[in-house]
């Protein structure tokens, strides 16, 4: 299969073992949520996958593991019945209990926050260069935009064109003195 079925969502997922419920991807009405505190996904899965819609709707509600993420990524098939996610790759069949009891973290508040601001002016941002990599990867062959919101730290990438999902990068903390550069370069 030349497409992947899922977008690499499992990327902006934490790792860390004390903040479990980081290390998910939240599925609410066909949108697919992950983040690692640093970064926010929020993608539409019915553009940024091949999954049915059937199998889009029976995922509503759901928290998918980043491991369980990375491992059908590419499969051939993907359904899911109550909490058993079932999936066929390689010839290979197997079944994932899906249930997870854990709180995803709120994050409505900030993505509102910054949907109502207008957009601002910076001057410097600094972020850690491998979430641009991660965007590249959730939109591999589209321009990418980065938005400022005015009032909110949080930066915006979406692709060029009638966007159907983003990355948000909360930049570090850095003062005037620490961003500036001899352009001497010596």
């Amino acid at each position: 299969m030349s497409k992947k079925v899922l977008p690499p969502m499992h990327l902006a997922c934490s790792d860390d073992e004390l903040r479990p419920a980081l290390q998910h991807i939240e599925i609410i009405d066909g949108i697919a949520t992950a983040t690692n505190a640093h970064i926010l996904v929020q993608l539409n899965l019915k553009e940024y996958s091949l999954l049915p819609e059937e199998c889009i709707r029976a995922l509503n509600g759901k928290l998918i593991h980043r491991d369980v993420w990375a491992e059908i990524i590419d499969a051939d098939l993907i359904e899911v019945e109550d909490d058993v996610l079932h999936y066929e790759k390689g010839g290979i069949k197997a079944d994932v209990n899906i249930y997870c009891d854990l709180k995803f973290p709120e994050y409505n508040a900030i993505v509102n926050s910054v949907a109502n601001s207008i957009f601002d002016k910076k001057s410097f941002v600094c972020f850690n260069p491998k979430y641009i990599q991660i965007a590249s990867k959730l939109f591999p062959s589209e321009n990418l935009i980065c938005r400022f919101y005015e009032n909110n730290d949080m930066m915006i990438f979406f692709p060029s064109g009638q966007a159907k999902g983003y990355l948000g990068i909360m930049p570090m903390k850095l003062s005037e003195a620490e961003a500036t550069i001899d352009f001497s370069l010596t």
